[in-house]
């Protein structure tokens, strides 16, 4: 029998960093996880944005969230001895004059000016992008190479003897004063297994509203690759003449796979931006862990003390997991609140 101190399920973004913080906190940590190349993790932009929806609002905790994601990822960065997070500006392609005013009014508030410090409009190459009514560069954002982070930390997990390459069998799972999972033991198990949380048996109560996402991989000849172009969809690079397209939002869905659908209405966006040719290399979809109020779950059972939970990060997984995962770990370590935002006690008690 191997014993550990913790148990997480799940080496998407959440329970790799949260697997990382306990790792850093001097804790031994047992990863489950089956890899999968069409998790939502993995299949994700990787787009930290301070600035998001056709209102330009402030992402929420920005000020917090985005200085701690980059210092996080870095941190990692270093450890693994790779680089897979890098700073990007995003380029907001203008479709109105109600847009071009919008921005202007973000722009004369202090607390956007950190973000939207260029009141410049941008003009670019007609022949490549449509912006006849100009384009406004976004600061402080950033790109997360989801595959490749995943990839190496894995890599170091495995390296550490910390990760088991399996889904997890509920049906072998026995939580008492202890964890046991097979022929191994914890103090506490805690799930980070994106959308298959809704069967969890411990917190399918939770207000999971899932949400479909499709995204295109395309090649695009001379075009832009040093900056984010964004309006109803991101033209975000890869690398080369590669770039990522997306993504749809949809929350009425009956198959979770690619559809016709999907990809007509990410070409019909698309070509309202794009002027360049463009040709389609992989056409892909996952269901994202997003939830009724759009905030994180976070935290333990009130009935199972040594069973939680860090889930439902949504479109904004990347930047929201290095903050919450450090505050559960803190809560674990050292007894440190929860946020009452993301606390699962109000969904549960």
């Amino acid at each position: 029998m191997s014993a550990f101190d913790y148990i997480v399920v799940g080496q998407g973004i959440a329970g790799s960093l949260l697997s990382w913080f306990l790792l850093q906190g001097g804790k031994t940590v047992l990863v489950i996880d089956a890899y999968d190349a069409n998790s939502s993790s993995r299949i994700a932009g990787g787009l930290v944005n301070p600035i998001t929806g056709r209102k330009f609002v402030k992402t929420w905790l920005a000020d917090e969230l985005l200085p701690f994601a980059t210092s996080t990822y870095k941190s990692i960065e270093e450890q693994l001895g790779d680089s897979f997070y890098r700073s990007i500006p995003i380029v907001h392609v203008f479709d109105s004059i109600k847009q071009q005013n919008d921005w202007s009014v973000r722009c004369a508030t202090a607390e956007y000016k950190a973000y939207l410090s260029n009141e410049t409009i941008l003009r670019f190459d007609s022949s490549k992008v449509n912006n006849e009514l100009g384009a406004f560069e976004i600061g402080g954002a950033h790109k997360l190479d989801t595959i490749k982070f995943l990839n190496l930390y894995r890599s170091y997990l495995n390296d550490k003897g910390a990760l088991l390459g399996e889904q997890l069998d509920y049906a072998a799972l026995q939580v008492g004063e202890q964890v046991q999972y097979k022929d191994y033991t914890a103090n506490k198990i805690i799930f980070c297994e994106g959308i298959a949380g809704r069967k969890n048996p411990y917190f399918n109560t939770l207000p999971f509203t899932p949400a479909k996402g499709e995204c295109l991989h395309v090649v695009i000849e001379n075009f832009y690759n040093d900056k984010v172009l964004k309006d109803e969809v991101a033209i975000m690079p890869i690398d080369g003449n590669n770039y990522y397209i997306g993504a749809t939002h949809e929350q009425h869905f009956t198959v979770t796979e690619i559809t016709d659908k999907g990809k007509a209405e990410l070409e019909e966006k698309l070509r309202c931006i794009l002027n360049s040719p463009y040709q389609i290399t992989a056409h892909q979809a996952a269901v994202r862990p997003a939830t009724k109020h759009r905030r994180p779950f976070v935290g333990m059972h009130p009935q199972h003390s040594n069973v939680g939970i860090l889930n439902g990060l949504g479109t904004k997984g990347v930047s929201l997991a290095p903050y919450f995962a450090q505050q559960l770990v803190r809560h674990l370590l050292y007894g440190e609140a929860i946020s009452v935002e993301v606390d699962i006690a109000k969904h549960l008690s």
